[in-house]
């Protein structure tokens, strides 16, 4: 984090800001892909680009126990495959109904930024 005012304003933290927020929609479309386990999850979210959650699997078991106690996804222990016993995750028909507002959200943002970028595009620097 930066330490004074001057150093925030001189400093995007673009890259590490609020990426964070889209963990709830990554891990809603993996599972509307397919069931996965935590660690597999933890694995596949990286390959968004989003590395914050990705480098704290607490992160992504307590955002998966949470979406799960709201109904949005449900898990069972797989025991038929050899080695421990594995939480497997599924997506709910009410998590796709989520994954649905949050596919608005994102879209709504691209064109926020859409403009942004196209403003930017037309300064001749």
């Amino acid at each position: 984090m930066c330490d004074n005012k001057s150093e925030k304003i001189n400093k995007c933290s673009c890259k590490s800001g609020r990426i964070s927020r889209f963990l709830i929609p990554a891990l809603l479309l993996l599972l509307s892909e397919k069931p996965s386990h935590g660690y597999e999850l933890t694995e596949k979210y990286t390959e968004f680009g989003f590395t914050e959650a990705g480098s704290d699997p607490g992160a992504i078991y307590r955002t998966l126990k949470l979406l799960e106690s709201e109904g949005f996804i449900k898990s069972k222990w797989d025991t038929d495959e050899p080695g421990p016993a594995k939480k497997i995750y599924s997506i709910t028909d009410e998590g796709l109904e989520l994954l649905s507002s949050w596919i608005s959200e994102i879209k709504e943002r691209k064109k926020t930024l859409g403009l942004f970028l196209k403003r930017y595009k037309k300064l001749k620097l």
